[in-house]
């Protein structure tokens, strides 16, 4: 069986971590998030790699969130026995690794394929991708840190929107947000990313490792708060009955039939 997360080293000083589950669009599964968390440790102990470069196989999915009727369920039980860990991927809550992390985004990033996204350093995009959070509509929210990322990252109106309705916005949209900085043509990508990386590679280790440091406060150091407060609230829903119809409503291939409470 092929491996979930595929490491190569295709350019002096650049690691390409490549989540590898194409035919579930690269959901997450429990054991996918350990394997993602081991690869950002094993290219952060990698002394040839300077920059490391996030994308999905295939040309459909950068990474379409959780695999909900394996990873929800696992996280929802972990939360019951109170050992919830918020590290999604290994990347979201903590950091993963000093050096800088650009998502090359190929397809859907959705839910916490966009967490993913935000928790990364930069952003390039094809213009075949699309960017949401979907959580709503399976009764839960965005608790990777999509709901106080985002936000914060593109203007508040359009996060609301984008969190409260569950759609997604296209490429052009997410880089007249702020949410990517630049949009390439499918392939493209993958080349105009390591071209990137490649170039932050080559600068001197130590400004790099410097600048990083600092960019990172807003997205870390910062929000250890507001994350936790977001944390607690994706425990609330997760643990609710419109969760358990969502995630039933999801995997039944159905509309959900939430009840006032």
């Amino acid at each position: 069986m092929q491996d979930s997360i595929e490491i190569t080293r295709p350019a002096p000083g650049v690691g390409l971590l490549t989540i590898s589950r194409p035919e579930k669009h690269n959901a997450i599964d429990p054991a996918t998030d350990q394997k993602m968390a081991q690869a950002f440790a094993e290219l952060d102990a990698d002394a040839g790699v300077r920059c490391i470069v996030v994308t999905g196989a295939g040309n459909r999915a950068f990474c379409a969130g959780a695999d909900i009727p394996e990873l929800l369920p696992h996280i929802k039980h972990n939360m019951a026995a109170q050992r919830d860990d918020p590290q999604f991927c290994g990347i979201t809550h903590r950091i993963a690794t000093s050096k800088p992390v650009l998502a090359a985004i190929n397809g859907v990033a959705l839910g916490g394929g966009l967490e993913i996204a935000l928790a990364c350093d930069m952003r390039i995009a094809s213009s075949s991708a699309s960017f949401g959070l979907p959580e709503i509509k399976v009764g839960v929210l965005a608790g990777g840190g999509g709901c106080t990322r985002l936000p914060r990252t593109i203007p508040v109106a359009l996060a609301a929107e984008m969190i409260l309705t569950g759609e997604p916005i296209g490429a052009t949209r997410a880089l007249e947000a702020g949410l990517i900085s630049q949009i390439t043509e499918p392939d493209a990508l993958i080349p105009r990313a390591l071209e990137i990386a490649a170039a932050v590679a080559s600068r001197a280790p130590k400004s790099v490792r410097a600048c990083t440091a600092l960019l990172r406060r807003a997205r870390y150091d910062e929000l250890q708060d507001a994350l936790a407060d977001e944390r607690r609230a994706f425990a609330d829903v997760l643990l609710s009955h419109d969760a358990d119809e969502g995630i039933r409503a999801f995997a039944e291939k159905r509309a959900p039939r939430y009840e006032d409470h």
